[in-house]
């Protein structure tokens, strides 16, 4: 088992978080308060959290605490979009995190992600 792995790239409108490997429960819930941490540190309220390295995808519990917690730090004032393959999409996390006032989206595109990141409200 990989240990997940975390890369993180500052783009002119946006941070991306890379994220590769295997993970557990506890690694999302890190991850969400690293992402605040540099939003903070970096000015940034866009985020793209890139999925397409991770060797699974996450339990319907980890989802559901992951849409929470996201709501709960970033709110309805950050954009975070969710790069992950087709094959692990729901929707469940971006339905928790949206009922809570978030602004989330998930995909399997890039493109259509960053658009919408690039998007004005």
């Amino acid at each position: 088992m990989n240990k997940l792995s975390v890369q993180q790239f500052e783009h002119p409108g946006y941070l991306e978080i890379v994220c590769s490997g295997d993970h557990v429960p506890e690694d999302w819930e890190e991850l969400v308060e690293l992402t605040y941490q540099e939003c903070r540190r970096t000015g940034k309220k866009r985020v793209l959290v890139d999925g397409l390295s991770l060797n699974s995808g996450m339990d319907n519990m980890t989802r559901y605490r992951t849409g929470l917690l996201v709501a709960e730090k970033f709110g309805p004032e950050y954009k975070i979009a969710s790069l992950s393959p087709r094959e692990h999409i729901n929707f469940f996390w971006e339905t928790v995190a949206h009922n809570r006032g978030a602004k989330v989206r998930t995909a399997s595109d890039r493109d259509t992600l960053v658009t919408w990141l690039s998007e004005d409200e």
